[in-house]
């Protein structure tokens, strides 16, 4: 029996090295898109409920990136509870624990497959 090295330690090295670097660029990337889909099912759950009085509201939810690793998604604004005669007859509003429940998942199956991804970009199997 014969063992055939075709990488050293440097090689390793490098490939390690390379992690990080595409980690930068990629994670980004997926936070990003993920409170951008987060923030439409949102805005879908909002305007899919909404009576007369509210018909609107699903145009103040927005996302946006708030550091190179955080994101968020809600509405935009003065909030609601600020206007005069606001109340809560019609109960609470669920739109964004709903859209969190969704999403949730998909961004932490998102994450995993991201970071296998870069060990097998880089070189890892």
């Amino acid at each position: 029996m014969r063992v055939r090295v075709t990488h050293g330690i440097g090689d390793l090295a490098n490939d390690l090295a390379q992690i990080p670097v595409s980690f930068a660029t990629r994670a980004p990337q997926v936070v990003e898109w993920n409170a951008q889909r987060g923030n439409t099912i949102a805005r879908r759950f909002a305007r899919e409920k909404a009576g007369p009085h509210g018909k609107d509201w699903y145009k103040r939810l927005t996302s946006e990136m708030t550091g190179p690793l955080t994101a968020e998604y809600g509405p935009e604004g003065i909030p609601k509870t600020d206007f005069v005669g606001v109340g809560f007859r019609s109960g609470t509003n669920l739109d964004l624990p709903n859209s969190a429940d969704i999403v949730g998942p998909d961004f932490a199956d998102d994450t995993g497959d991201m970071a296998e991804g870069l060990f097998r970009s880089a070189g890892f199997r």
